[in-house]
């Protein structure tokens, strides 16, 4: 999208504002999602504020982030149980945290946000050698 720059759009405004616009359908991923799991950790890029993280946490599942945005992450932090994310910075097309996930996963539009047109994220690449990654696509309607 002309004029979008993920790396200047989740900014301490926009951080501030995110968790107050739901989707609705948040209880609905966070289930479908430790399905897949099937309690094995988890990556979520672009983990921003936590918005499904924290509940699939909750949920039984290890989760770990990869997050652009300091702004983003430090609303995390705010969070009950903010802490027990662990989050690497970086464009999570780049950058990885050195484990092996049993589902990497993003939500909504995080795609749009990558910085470059890389074919697959490094994140995912422990993942997918291991034949646990696979494109997933759930529509609510």
């Amino acid at each position: 999208m002309e004029g979008f720059d993920p790396a200047k759009s989740f900014g301490y405004e926009v951080s501030k504002r995110y968790d107050g616009f739901p989707r609705g359908d948040e209880e609905q991923t966070v289930r479908f999602l430790a399905g897949l799991a099937g309690g094995r950790r988890a990556l979520e890029f672009a983990v921003g504020t936590g918005r499904i993280a924290l509940p699939l946490m909750r949920a039984g599942v290890p989760v770990d982030g990869i997050e652009l945005s300091q702004d983003m992450v430090d609303r995390l932090r705010e969070k009950p149980d903010g802490d027990k994310i662990p989050v690497t910075m970086g464009d999570m097309s780049r950058v990885t945290t050195g484990r092996t996930y049993g589902l990497v996963y993003l939500v909504f539009n995080t795609i749009g946000n990558l910085l470059t047109p890389s074919p697959s994220p490094q994140g995912a690449s422990s993942s997918s050698r291991s034949g646990c990654a696979r494109p997933i696509r759930q529509n609510s309607t």
